[in-house]
């Protein structure tokens, strides 16, 4: 069996060092590194020749810059392994974490996916507000309907799938936490990979289709948050409009739909991976919506809560509002009365203005004294 690490980087620089180094410094050479270098500067080649002798490493070379997607792409298709697991430029695979997949994926009976836990990991200046390092344990807690480890049914990845639709996210859609099978992923209709973001369009169809789930709650990568991050450039921060623009630009990737509404592009870019899914698999979703109610409702509490941490003034805040179409002002009432909940809405109520960095990555906690993904490595040891 043969493990493919996927490592499709943009100007990754020098935090794409730790991420290379995390997987050659694995034991064994039952695994190969795929990289794919979507137009990289100068900073990025320098790296890249470091490694250029080890005869685990792939590397392809784009000359000009495509999409995060098609950059997937490319990695995917230079593939030679029986597993995959894809790695941003500034993630870190924990010592042993190799060993250890491909020790699980043996004692499930070589599954269609394979999902385990992880850290998070925010380089200094990635989160709003927070000038140190900062880390959660784990990146994304277990939904208790989960096994303890083991074969996940499919009638429970189903309800997580599911509720999605409602955009209510129970599960890890980041795919460093789940490797997937050549064959699952050779059996996705058009490819493994739909924009805007790839990794929930095959987390989630797998979720629907795969016939074998295996799960376990070891943390064996470490996900990196710096200020290049996808998903950090996505929400820009929180409080940078332009930023948050050219990041897009940046990454290749609109989140625009008819029924769009400003905010949280996260839910956008979700939207649109929803729609892709109804489309490509009608057997699997027959009678299955998207809950405009409920993205209308976590769209104007993402309004509010940039409001309250400072990052939009009253006024803009009332201009989005009074936007809103009569219909989604029906929506949003809907969304609202289906997650009624007084405690719930207290807690959504109170925003920490103090902590901003808690509002964009809850659970992050600050981490003293490391200030590289490598160092908090150090700090929790092998997998």
């Amino acid at each position: 069996m043969k493990l493919s690490i996927l490592l499709p980087t943009r100007n990754g620089g020098r935090l794409l060092d730790g991420a290379i180094r995390s997987v050659l410094d694995q034991d064994g050479d039952d695994f190969e590194l795929v990289i794919s270098d979507n137009a990289s500067d100068e900073t990025t080649r320098e790296v890249l020749a470091q490694f250029a002798g080890d005869p685990r490493l792939k590397l392809s070379r784009l000359e000009a810059p495509v999409n995060v997607t098609d950059n997937w792409q490319v990695a995917y298709e230079a593939a030679s392994g029986d597993y995959l697991l894809l790695l941003g430029d500034d993630d870190y695979l924990r010592p042993g974490a190799i060993r250890r997949i491909l020790d699980l994926l043996r004692e499930h009976g070589d599954p269609d996916a394979l999902s385990y836990e992880a850290f998070g990991y925010a380089f200094p200046g990635a989160l709003p507000g927070a000038t140190g390092s900062a880390y959660a344990d784990p990146l994304f807690p277990p939904d208790p309907i989960l096994p303890a480890r083991g074969l996940v049914p499919a009638a429970t990845r189903r309800e997580l799938a599911l509720d999605v639709f409602r955009f209510s996210f129970r599960f890890c859609l980041n795919l460093q936490t789940t490797v997937i099978s050549r064959a699952a992923a050779e059996s996705m209709p058009g490819g493994p990979f739909k924009p805007p973001f790839p990794d929930f369009y095959v987390i989630l169809a797998l979720l629907l289709r795969a016939e074998r789930w295996a799960y376990s709650p070891e943390r064996l990568v470490i996900v990196g948050v710096s200020p290049k991050s996808f998903g950090r450039t996505l929400h820009g921060g929180g409080q940078d409009g332009a930023l948050r623009e050219s990041g897009m630009n940046y990454l290749g990737i609109t989140t625009q739909f008819d029924g769009w509404l400003p905010g949280n592009e996260m839910l956008n870019g979700t939207w649109i991976t929803l729609e892709a899914l109804l489309r490509d698999f009608p057997a699997e979703l027959r009678g299955v919506e998207i809950s405009r109610d409920h993205y209308v409702a976590h769209q104007v509490f993402s309004w509010y809560q940039r409001w309250r941490l400072g990052w939009m003034s009253r006024s803009e805040l009332v201009g989005l509002l009074r936007g809103l179409p009569a219909r989604d002002w029906l929506a949003l009432g809907k969304g609202l009365r289906s997650r009624l909940d007084l405690q719930l809405v207290r807690r959504r109520l109170r925003v920490n203005r103090d902590e901003p960095a808690r509002e964009f990555m809850p659970g992050m906690r600050p981490l003293p004294d490391v200030d590289d993904i490598s160092g908090l490595a150090k700090v929790v040891g092998p997998a």
